[in-house]
C-alpha cells in the first residue's frame, strides 16, 4: 500500500512541474542572433606554396582600424597567385552570416572556404554578423619585401664633423643617448657630441680631468660609467662622459676588455699587474678585484693588452652564450695578436677559445661589432675594407659578400669606431686613412629588412 501511494504522489509532482513548461512553450519566443561581425582568426594557404611559408605566416587583425595584414614581411620575390582563405567569427557555434571579398579588377565575390582567391588583388573583406544586419569592413594587405632584405644600404650622415688640426688619435662611444667623439690634438684632449638619434649635428664638448696620455682605444662603457686607461696603467672614470676623475686602484690596470656577462649581470674583465705578474680579474668599479684563473693551459701573455677590439655578447636566445670576443691588438711583448678570442666565465674561471682562421692576413686595427644577432668584423687588409660575419658567436667566420659590402665611395680606413643602436642602424665614425690621416666622417648603414619595418 505504501508503494502505491508513493507512486501516485510522484506522478502528481511531475505533472505540476511540467505544467508551467507546457504553458511557456505555447508562447512564441524570439531568437536573438549575435551582432558581432568581427573576424577573430585569419590564415591563408596554397598548394603552390611548397615551402610552407604561408602556413607559418601570422596575420594581425586590427579590430579598431579595420585592417588585416602580416607584420613580418614575406620573403623577397615571394609570389603566389591564388590561395584558400580560412577565417572564423567569434565562435564555431555562431558563424558569420556572410563574407564578401573585394578583389581589384572584378566584382565582389562571396567567400567560400573551398574557393581560390587571387590574393595579390584582394584589398577588402566585408563581414555580416549572424543577425544579418551588422557589417564590418577590413582593409587587407599582404606585405612582401620589395628589396633584398639582406642588402646593407649606406648613407653618409656627416663629413668634417669636427674641424681640428693636428689630431693624432680619436674614438667614438655611445653613452647616455649621445655620441661622443674624443680626440687628441696638440697634446690636449678634446671632444664633440651629438644626439645618438642624429649624428649630423655636433657641438663642442668641454672635457676635464683627462691627461693627454690616455689610450683612447681602451675606452669602455659600463651601465653607469665610462672607463679609460692611460699609458701608466691608471684608470679614469666618468658618469657623464665629460667630467673625469682618476680611480684609486690596488693594482696597475694593464687591459680592460669590457663587461664579461654572467648570471649576475657581469663585471668588467681586466688584466692587472700583481707584483710583475699579470692576472685576470673581475671588478665592478675598479675598487675591488676578484682574481680569475685560466681554465686551459693558455698563457696570459697570449692575449692582447692594447689597441684591440672587444665586444660583450649576452644572447637573449641562448642562456649559455655569455661571451667577450677580442680581436687584433698588441700583446705585452708588442707583437701582434692575430687571433679572435672567445672568453667565457665557467665555474669562476676563464674559459678561452680561438676562432677558426678566417683567411685574413692581419687583424690589426680591425673592429668588432654585433648586429642582427651576428658577430661582425670590419677588417682592413691590403688597403681594402671588408666585412666578415659569424652566425655562431665568433666560432667560424664568413665573408659578408657583395650584399653587405661597404659603399664604394667610403674611403679606406683603420681603427674606425663602429656602433649599433636599438633602431638596427650601424654607425661608422672616422678612423685612420691609408695615408695615416685622421678621418672625420660619419656613415650609417641598415639592412633592408629593417628599413621596411
Amino acid at each position: 500500500m505504501n508503494s502505491k501511494y508513493f507512486l501516485w504522489t510522484l506522478a502528481i509532482i511531475i505533472n505540476m512541474l511540467l505544467l508551467p513548461s507546457c504553458l511557456d512553450s505555447s508562447e512564441a519566443r524570439e531568437v536573438e542572433y549575435s551582432a558581432d561581425a568581427q573576424i577573430y582568426t585569419f590564415s591563408i594557404s596554397s598548394k603552390s606554396d611548397t615551402s610552407n611559408i604561408l602556413n607559418s605566416t601570422i596575420f594581425t587583425i586590427d579590430q579598431v582600424n579595420g585592417k588585416i595584414f602580416n607584420k613580418e614581411l614575406l620573403p623577397y620575390k615571394f609570389h603566389i597567385d591564388s590561395v584558400t582563405i580560412n577565417l572564423r567569427g567569434s565562435s564555431t557555434y555562431s558563424s558569420l552570416n556572410n563574407v564578401t571579398l573585394s578583389v581589384s579588377g572584378s566584382e565582389d565575390v562571396v567567400w567560400s572556404q573551398s574557393d581560390s582567391v587571387g590574393i595579390n588583388n584582394l584589398y577588402r573583406i566585408t563581414t555580416t554578423a549572424p543577425d544579418g544586419k551588422t557589417t564590418k569592413k577590413y582593409d587587407f594587405q599582404l606585405n612582401v619585401h620589395d628589396k633584398d632584405p639582406y642588402i646593407l644600404s649606406w648613407e653618409k650622415i656627416s663629413d668634417g664633423y669636427y674641424i681640428t688640426p693636428n689630431i693624432t688619435d680619436q674614438t667614438t662611444v655611445s653613452y647616455n643617448n649621445r655620441f661622443i667623439t674624443y680626440f687628441i690634438a696638440n697634446e690636449a684632449m678634446g671632444a664633440v657630441s651629438s644626439s645618438s638619434n642624429d649624428g649630423a649635428n655636433w657641438t663642442t664638448a668641454n672635457i676635464s680631468g683627462l691627461p693627454p696620455n690616455v689610450l683612447l682605444s681602451s675606452l669602455n662603457a659600463s651601465e653607469d660609467a665610462l672607463y679609460i686607461l692611460d699609458e701608466t696603467n691608471r684608470v679614469f672614470n666618468s658618469t657623464d662622459g665629460f667630467t673625469w676623475s682618476m680611480t684609486d686602484t690596488d693594482f696597475p690596470i694593464i687591459a680592460n676588455y669590457g663587461i664579461l656577462p654572467s648570471d649576475n649581470n657581469g663585471k668588467s674583465l681586466v688584466i692587472i699587474d700583481d707584483n710583475n705578474t699579470y692576472k685576470f680579474a673581475q671588478t665592478d668599479d675598479f675598487s675591488d678585484f676578484s682574481f680569475m684563473e685560466i681554465e686551459s693551459n693558455t698563457n696570459i701573455s697570449e692575449f692582447p693588452v692594447r689597441d684591440f677590439s672587444s665586444i660583450s655578447i649576452n644572447s637573449s636566445t641562448s642562456h649559455a652564450i655569455k661571451y667577450i670576443i677580442i680581436a687584433g691588438g698588441l700583446k705585452a711583448d708588442n707583437t701582434a695578436n692575430n687571433y679572435i678570442w672567445i672568453i667565457q666565465e665557467r665555474n669562476g674561471k676563464i674559459s678561452d677559445l680561438k676562432s677558426k682562421k678566417m683567411g685574413v692576413s692581419s687583424l690589426t686595427e680591425s673592429t668588432l661589432f654585433f648586429y642582427d644577432n651576428n658577430t661582425y668584423l670590419l677588417t682592413n687588409s691590403s688597403g681594402t675594407n671588408s666585412l666578415y660575419y659569424s652566425d655562431n658567436f665568433g666560432l667560424e667566420w664568413k665573408s659578408a659578400g657583395e650584399n653587405q659590402s661597404l659603399p664604394t665611395e667610403m674611403e679606406f680606413r683603420k681603427k674606425a669606431s663602429v656602433i649599433t643602436d636599438n633602431n638596427n642602424n650601424i654607425w661608422i665614425f672616422g678612423g685612420v686613412s691609408g695615408t695615416q690621416t685622421q678621418l672625420d666622417d660619419v656613415w650609417r648603414g641598415k639592412l633592408n629588412k629593417f628599413a621596411q619595418d
